[in-house]
């Protein structure tokens, strides 16, 4: 790794970011939300009683996608959403691979009201929520762009650092490793969920469309639950579960960690009642097969990361 070039894209990366004004931090923050609110509309679980959140959530991607690009630095000018997609040059939309042939359509959709947005059959209006929902979120992993890329180079940089750390203070860090870092023993375990609202991808900061670091997103049910399969019983008696932090911190209590040998019988050993960001049982060494960290009631489990110790 070399520290010239870690060096350069750290601060490379921080000039990116310091060119970002407050002012269209503030428009990402308005695209952001109205995303969030957008996909709330359309949970599963959360049937609206007066019908269907598909217009609503679609004027909500139409007002993501508009902060999204005052976010970009064009011009707060152009006060029409239409105008505004119509100055986006081409470098952008291959960016965010909207082909020649979509950009008319989607402009029109863009400068819909909600009155055009809540008319046609259900088939016309759930194709303009898709276009609106893929053009609002592609618009916002790129506007997250530079400060993924100074993320990215932090860590390089602290990796860099580590490297260059006494091999005496090394071999001292090394010894101490296995005490402050216990070994995740259900790395690389394969894992299902009781069901999947989202595929999540952790290592892009993205699931259903919202930045997050989370690895899996069940479903608005019952009892909601995520299980480790070991292959074989394994010897454990710590857990570190770390929880969402973006968002929906209370949905993943109060939890409870369960083990078995066959999948069927299920026995508690660890119970968390309040709100928490990292979550750290220890109990009796227990020698199973599965491990299932199960919600109890009704809401949706989503999770950072869970590791198994020994």
């Amino acid at each position: 790794m070399d520290w010239f070039l870690v060096k350069t894209e750290l601060r490379q990366a921080r000039e990116a970011v310091a060119t970002v004004s407050q002012q269209r931090l503030e428009y990402l923050r308005r695209a952001k939300l109205a995303y969030e609110l957008a996909e709330l509309a359309l949970a599963p679980g959360k049937a609206l009683g007066s019908g269907s959140g598909v217009p609503l959530a679609s004027n909500l991607f139409r007002q993501s996608s508009y902060w999204a690009l005052l976010s970009y630095g064009l011009d707060a000018a152009q006060a029409d959403p239409a105008a505004l997609w119509a100055a986006v040059d081409d470098r952008l939309l291959a960016n965010i691979g909207v082909a020649s042939g979509e950009r008319a359509e989607l402009g029109r959709e863009l400068g819909s009201t909600f009155i055009e947005l809540a008319a046609g059959s259900m088939t016309q209006q759930n194709a303009t929520n898709e276009r609106l929902r893929r053009c609002a979120k592609r618009l916002l992993v790129l506007a997250e762009g530079p400060r993924r890329a100074l993320e990215s180079a932090q860590q390089k940089r602290r990796i860099r650092l580590l490297l260059l750390v006494a091999p005496g203070v090394g071999l001292l860090l090394v010894a101490m490793a296995g005490v402050l870092w216990p070994p995740d023993l259900a790395k690389g375990k394969p894992w299902r969920t009781s069901s999947t609202y989202a595929i999540c991808h952790p290592k892009e900061f993205e699931c259903a469309g919202v930045t997050t670091d989370i690895f899996f997103h069940t479903n608005i049910e019952h009892n909601p639950w995520f299980e480790y399969d070991f292959g074989a019983p394994l010897a454990f008696s710590t857990l570190t579960v770390r929880n969402r932090l973006d968002y929906g911190l209370e949905r993943a209590v109060p939890l409870v960690a369960e083990v078995s040998n066959d999948g069927k019988d299920y026995r508690e050993v660890a119970r968390r009642q309040d709100w928490f960001a990292t979550w750290r049982p220890h109990f009796p060494s227990q020698h199973a097969r599965y491990l299932r960290l199960r919600v109890l009631g009704k809401s949706a489990l989503h999770l950072t990361s869970v590791a198994v110790h020994p």
